[in-house]
């Protein structure tokens, strides 16, 4: 995940965090802010077990998300071509899912 095309794009694109599904579920039962308090329900609605990367917009809306073992699921053990700054297929993968968040995410503009 360190190929150089999805550094630029996490550089240029995201605000990159994250957080533990005991937080969201804390957030989310707070209350004391509605639009912290939606955003936690709408990931935690998009969460599948383990581990789970989003893009989303500022208000929570969820864009595009991939699973950790959908990820490791659909590399194959084929050499592939791939494109230049990637190094695996994973990486090529992964970065297709933040290409699709940012997509989606110009409808919104």
């Amino acid at each position: 995940m360190e190929s150089s095309p999805i550094v630029h794009l996490l550089m240029e694109k995201f605000i990159s965090t994250w957080t533990l599904v005991a937080e969201l579920k804390d957030l989310a039962g707070n209350g004391t802010n509605v639009e912290v308090t939606e955003a936690a329900k709408a990931h935690l609605d998009s969460y599948r077990f383990p581990v789970e990367s989003m893009v989303s917009l500022p208000n929570g809306t969820v864009l595009s998300r991939m699973n950790a073992n959908d990820l490791m699921e659909g590399s194959s053990n084929e050499e592939v071509s791939l494109p230049t700054g990637f190094s695996d297929e994973l990486s090529l993968m992964y970065y297709k899912f933040l290409e699709e968040g940012v997509t989606k995410a110009k409808q919104f503009n």
